[in-house]
């Protein structure tokens, strides 16, 4: 993996962001362009200005190619005088400043720009993944992107394109350098390119150092969302303090690696200004002690070599901040394609409301290619405001069945039908829209407990009586009446200032709040006890006729009055009928009920 990171080019680093920026880095490098070139031109006139301020007359012979700046003023009969230089040094560094305030500023919306955008992306990737693509992304990875690598993107561009501005300037002042005095500029540039052969090992040192931080960051991520999901049964058992410890050991290893990178850039920082001097000296030895040149000569093409000089430090700081940041260009790149793989249907056609059936014929499902069916072959078919049940042991096919019926899932083979007309991929969006699916693991959020019934609805005199009625129906008028802020009380990350059966009504009563034509119940009251479950069932009872309820449960109570039970073996119908139908002609569920002592 690190071999294939190490061989991308930095032209497919521009590519990258190109992709995303389009005109605007032209537009940016034009600007510093525009600012290099007015800045040479006004330093290139502080030589006649010194001839003037020294002799009373300017001489071009000095000034090398760039002569015809004091061509242009004997072309314009302007006689230079200080007052006049001096007054065209201020006009051109005032432009060179206006110009590198519209830079600056437009730099720094390009980088909001993006930022934003590479935000947004993510956040839509995400949300147009299907469920089964879900399922098998590392979460601890998208919360590191999304949180931590996208950060490093921003960074890196910041980089980046201060590289491609410092490289624009660094070109525009070796042209005046060499227009100056063509063999000192051509002696000083040889001399930087070597000079650029020191840096090579410490950048891809800490290129491969970033990309490593990266994928380290994402495990990282992962295991503590782990430990705070798990935090109870690690205390509990104690086991908290191995995690601890691997929790520990990725921490050591991001930050040896920060060190790491930190010590080279280190190095590079404390190498450049002696090897740049270095080069100077060097050269200005050859040229007028060895050649014996003028000093005067080379004055002017040594002030833009100094310029040059800066703008080659910048690049490589630059350079090495990108370089340091550009990891996480890789990890977003990747999270962005792996998204764009996994996407549903970007086709969306509405779905009527239900008006006769939902209809299974032979559907098969599984989980992966050489993994057995979890369906096996399933027919069967929902009435408009029918109530059925789903009932048998772990495995059976139940919840697949279910997730089937919300959109989650597609058949393999065979078709699922609604009003006899297929759910197809671009059909599942709108499908989706009447589904209530209340699932055997709460879905609380950290809100409100009215935000959290009403999903952030308006509150007002319509929602808010609704709420109380739904309230009534979950048997939580009580509780809520009792909390401090009353509806207003926070339930904290994933319900955990409440109970579990507490959490399980509240998921209960969002979806009987949006009042849904489908109701999904997978063990919608297994934490609940005995009164307060048969509070709800007595609920659902009353809803019967008027949804179209599918359960599933192990608990046979819950599923007494449903209109049809099928009872799942191995993927397939095993049996079917209302409550005394099965008990009379399926030993198994007779088996059931009796262990139950129902």
């Amino acid at each position: 993996m690190l071999k294939q990171l190490k061989n991308i080019s930095q032209v497919r680093y521009f590519i990258f962001y190109y992709e995303k920026l389009g005109y605007r880095i032209p537009l940016l490098l034009f600007m510093s362009a525009i600012v290099a070139f007015f800045d040479g031109l006004g330093l290139a006139l502080f030589i006649p200005l010194f001839q003037v301020a020294e002799s009373g007359d300017a001489s071009a012979s000095d000034m090398g190619n760039l002569e015809y700046l004091i061509r242009v003023f004997d072309y314009l009969g302007i006689e230079l005088t200080v007052g006049v230089i001096l007054i065209f040094l201020l006009g051109m560094f005032a432009f060179k400043g206006i110009i590198g305030f519209i830079n600056m500023y437009y730099f720094t919306r390009i980088r909001v720009k993006f930022m934003k955008e590479l935000r947004i992306k993510l956040v839509q990737g995400l949300c147009n993944i299907s469920y089964p693509g879900f399922v098998n992304i590392d979460l601890g990875r998208i919360q590191n992107v999304i949180t931590a690598e996208i950060g490093k993107a921003g960074g890196a561009l910041l980089g980046y394109l201060s590289t491609l501005q410092a490289a624009i300037m660094l070109v525009g002042y070796l042209a005046l350098a060499f227009m100056a005095n063509f063999k000192f500029a051509l002696l000083i540039t040889v001399a930087g390119l070597l000079s650029s052969f020191i840096y090579r090992y410490i950048n891809r040192k800490v290129e491969t150092s970033s990309l490593e931080q990266s994928y380290i960051g994402n495990g990282l991520q992962g295991k503590v969302l782990e430990s705070v999901w798990n935090y109870k049964y690690l205390k509990a058992t104690d086991l908290i303090s191995k995690y601890r410890s691997m929790l520990i050991g990725l921490i050591n290893e991001a930050e040896d690696l920060t060190m790491r990178m930190g010590k080279l850039n280190a190095i590079s920082a404390a190498l450049r200004e002696p090897v740049s001097i270095a080069m100077v000296a060097g050269v200005i030895f050859v040229q007028v002690v060895l050649f014996d040149v003028s000093m005067f000569s080379i004055v002017l093409s040594l002030v833009f070599f100094y310029r040059s000089l800066t703008s080659l430090m910048s690049v490589q700081n630059s350079w090495q901040s990108f370089l340091v940041s550009s990891g996480g260009i890789k990890t977003v790149r990747e999270l962005y394609e792996e998204f764009d793989r996994k996407v549903e249907s970007t086709h969306h056609e509405d779905v009527e409301p239900l008006n006769s059936e939902i209809r299974f014929e032979d559907v098969y499902f599984s989980y992966g290619k050489n993994i057995s069916p979890v369906l096996n072959g399933i027919s069967l078919s929902i009435e408009k405001n029918q109530t059925i049940a789903f009932v048998g042991e772990s495995g059976s096919g139940k919840t697949t069945l279910v997730n089937m019926m919300a959109g989650l899932l597609l058949p393999e083979r065979g078709k699922l039908l609604i009003d006899g007309v297929s759910l197809a991929p671009s059909r599942v969006r709108s499908f989706r829209r009447m589904v209530g699916y209340i699932t055997q693991e709460p879905v609380v959020f950290n809100d409100t407990v009215f935000n959290n019934v009403t999903f952030g609805s308006e509150k007002t005199e319509e929602n808010i009586k609704r709420f109380w009625e739904v309230m009534e129906k979950t048997a939580l008028t009580a509780t809520i009446k009792n909390m401090p802020e009353v509806e207003d009380s926070m339930l904290g990350d994933n319900g955990v200032l409440i109970s579990g059966g507490q959490k399980q009504r509240i998921s209960i009563a969002r979806e009987l709040f949006r009042d849904c034509s489908l109701l999904l119940m997978d063990e919608a009251t297994s934490a609940l006890d005995s009164e307060n479950e048969g509070i709800i069932q007595a609920n659902i009872n009353a809803l019967k006729g008027k949804y179209t309820i599918v359960i599933i449960a192990h608990r046979l109570s819950t599923v007494r009055n449903a209109d049809v039970i099928y009872l799942l073996d191995k993927g397939q119908i095993a049996a079917s009928g209302s409550f005394a139908e099965l008990q009379a002609k399926s030993p198994r569920f007779r088996k059931m009920v009796e262990l139950q002592e129902f």
